[in-house]
C-alpha cells in the first residue's frame, strides 16, 4: 500500500484544474497509472474479506490434508449448541469423531469413499461409518440433509439450525393433557378396528398403483376393507405407507390440505424430470 501512496504523491493530479489539462497529463503518464492500477487490485486481492460460500461451492475433504484427528470443536460451533440446547457428542464416539471433522473442516464435504477411507485410517469403530456423518440435522443443526443435497455429508456454515430443530422446538398440543390423551386413544382405537380385529379373511388384495395395468405380484399389496375408500386416489408402497396419485395431489394441493417448502418442491421437480426422461 506504502508503494501505492508514494506513486500517487508523485503525479500531482489535483494540481490540474482544466479537463484538457488532466487529459494531457494522463497520456503522459498513462504507463505510472497502469502501473497504481496494477498494484491495487493486487492489493484488494490479497486484503479482499472471503465471502461465504454456497453449500454447491463446497469441495471434497481431502483425506490426506491430516495426520490425526482433531482435539475438539471449535469455539464458535460448542458456543452455537450451546445457545441453542444441542447436546454434541462425546469426542471419543465415532459420532463425535464424525461431527468434530465437519465442524472443523468448513467448506468441504465428506461422501461415502472418503468417510470410509477416514474409519480406517483413525480406526473409528462402525458398522456404516457414513451414518455417523449422516444424522446432524436430526440434532438441529442444518446440513446436507436439510437442502436434500445426496451423496454428500457436511454441516452448513455459518451455522443456522435445521428444520427438525425448528419444527421440535417449543412444540406443545394445541389442547389439555386430557384432551390430547383422548386424540390418542381415538386414532389407537380406529386403527384397532379397521386393522387389527379385522379377520384375516375379509383381508383382499389390492393394486398398489390404480393406474398401472401391472397384475403381478409386485403390483398387488394385502388390505383391509376400510383401504377401499383410498382407491383411486393413493399408490400404496405397502400396507400402511400410500402417497397421492396426481389427481388426489392437486386437490390436496388446492385445498391446503398438503404444504411444501420451496426447497422440497425443487427436489420433487428434479426427480420427476429425471424420471420423465426414461419415459
Amino acid at each position: 500500500m506504502d508503494e501505492i501512496t508514494s506513486r500517487l504523491n508523485t503525479l500531482h493530479i489535483a494540481n490540474k484544474t482544466s479537463f484538457s489539462d488532466k487529459l494531457e497529463y494522463y497520456n503522459k503518464n498513462i504507463e505510472s497509472i497502469l502501473i497504481i492500477q496494477k498494484l491495487y487490485k493486487k492489493h484488494a486481492k490479497k486484503h479482499a474479506v472471503k465471502s461465504v460460500l454456497q453449500p454447491s461451492e463446497y469441495e471434497l475433504f481431502d483425506i490426506n490434508s491430516i495426520d490425526e484427528l482433531p482435539s475438539d470443536y471449535p469455539e464458535e460451533f460448542k458456543q452455537f449448541c450451546n445457545e441453542n440446547d444441542i447436546k454434541l457428542p462425546k469426542l471419543s464416539s465415532s459420532t463425535g469423531k464424525a461431527w468434530c471433522l465437519m465442524a472443523v473442516n468448513k467448506y468441504k464435504y465428506f461422501n461415502r469413499e472418503v468417510c470410509e477411507q477416514i474409519a480406517a485410517k483413525f480406526n473409528i469403530k462402525s458398522n456404516d461409518i457414513i451414518q455417523q456423518f449422516n444424522k446432524v440435522n436430526q440434532k438441529g443443526i442444518k446440513s446436507n440433509s436439510d437442502l436434500y443435497d445426496k451423496g454428500k455429508s457436511y454441516i452448513v456454515y455459518p451455522y443456522c439450525l435445521s428444520n427438525k430443530h425448528k419444527m421440535r422446538k417449543n412444540f406443545r398440543f394445541d389442547g389439555t393433557e386430557e384432551e390430547k390423551n383422548i386424540e390418542i386413544d381415538k386414532i389407537k382405537s380406529n386403527i384397532k378396528t379397521d386393522y387389527i380385529d379385522i379377520p384375516n379373511t375379509l383381508w383382499q388384495l389390492g393394486h398398489k398403483n390404480p393406474g398401472s395395468t401391472d397384475n403381478s405380484t409386485k403390483n398387488l399389496v394385502l388390505q383391509p376393507p376400510i383401504q377401499g375408500k383410498y382407491r383411486d386416489n393413493y399408490i400404496f408402497i405397502d400396507t400402511l405407507t400410500k402417497f397421492p396419485t396426481p389427481n388426489k395431489l392437486e386437490t390436496m394441493i388446492r385445498k391446503n390440505e398438503v404444504e411444501f417448502t420451496p426447497e422440497q418442491i425443487l427436489y420433487y421437480k428434479q426427480i420427476f424430470d429425471k424420471l420423465a426422461t426414461s419415459i
